[in-house]
Formats: C-alpha cells, sequence, structure tokens
C-alpha cells in the first residue's frame, strides 16, 4: 500500500507538470514565432544611425 500512496502523491503529479511545462514552452514558442515572426528577420532588419 506504501508504493501505491508514494505513486499517486509524488510520481504521477511530478509527471504531469513536466508534460505541462513541455507542452506551454511548446506553443510558448509557436506563439511567439506567428505572432512576433521569427527573431532573425528582426535582428537582419535592425537600423542603427551611423553605422553605415
Amino acid at each position: 500500500m506504501t508504493h501505491k500512496v508514494i505513486t499517486l502523491e509524488f510520481i504521477v503529479p511530478t509527471a504531469l507538470v513536466i508534460v505541462l511545462g513541455i507542452s506551454l514552452s511548446i506553443c510558448a514558442v509557436y506563439l511567439a514565432d506567428c505572432y512576433l515572426g521569427p527573431i532573425e528577420q528582426a535582428e537582419a532588419y535592425y537600423f542603427v544611425p551611423g553605422s553605415h
């Protein structure tokens, strides 16, 4: 019975948090690319006065 309690109280919530964190990270990167555009393009067109 002790192993079942340990599994239900610690291992299952930890696994759920890890999966949730990974999925939120992937969604954040996807949304940033959709709404903000790729970072490389933003840096390529950055203009500094006096650099030319």
